[in-house]
């Protein structure tokens, strides 16, 4: 077989964005790395045809083409490929932009059936939520992830502890702009604060 393209690093396509700065650089490279993507290359690295797309619905979001967006995503869903945290992720995101919460909601609840061990999922669709302005539905996968990484590092899981803090925080964020009350998860956040803005001996 003979390939159009040299192999790609995960390095050049993040360099791709870098660069992009108008909204018709982030179209062009989102072309450039579709076409990539139908071109996969056997000693590409760390590029899947999966995250080539996804990187590509980036740059069309960056661009304000949301639509666009969501249907490299599908793509990118289709490939059957991981994309860290859950090539899903992304999808989900680029629809509640689109304004389908509809179809959002369908893609967590599989998620959530399938009980992700990747806390950066629980973050990752809390976030989405929360920039989407529905702060409860944030709250509650915001939760779900911290619960799931208490257990995991009461297991030993030492990746957990990291996966807790970004969790944390941004339930946190949620609950404030929810106004709710300090609760236990959030004092451990607190402490954690102080902890680290405690002046050394």
């Amino acid at each position: 077989m003979t390939f159009v393209r040299g192999p790609l690093t995960s390095d050049e396509v993040e360099a791709l964005y870098a660069r992009a700065r108008t909204p018709q650089q982030h179209r062009a490279a989102a072309e450039r790395l579709a076409a990539w993507a139908e071109e996969a290359h056997p000693d590409d690295q760390g590029v899947s045809p999966a995250a080539l797309l996804v990187s590509a619905g980036e740059h069309l979001t960056a661009a304000g083409d949301v639509e666009a967006a969501v249907a490299v995503f599908r793509r990118a869903v289709a490939a059957g490929q991981h994309v860290a945290p859950d090539v899903r992720c992304y999808l989900h995101g680029g629809l509640l932009q689109l304004g389908d919460a509809e179809a959002a909601r369908e893609i967590a609840e599989e998620l959530r059936r399938e009980r992700p061990v990747d806390g950066d999922v629980y973050l990752f669709l809390g976030e989405n939520l929360e920039l989407a302005g529905d702060l409860r539905e944030a709250h509650r996968w915001l939760t779900m992830g911290a619960r799931r990484s208490f257990n995991d590092i009461e297991d030993g899981d030492d990746r957990a502890v990291e996966d807790a803090a970004g969790l944390l925080m941004a339930r946190l964020r949620v609950r404030h702009a929810l106004d709710l009350p300090l609760d236990e998860y959030d004092a451990l956040v607190a402490s954690a604060l102080l902890d680290e803005h405690a002046p050394s001996d």
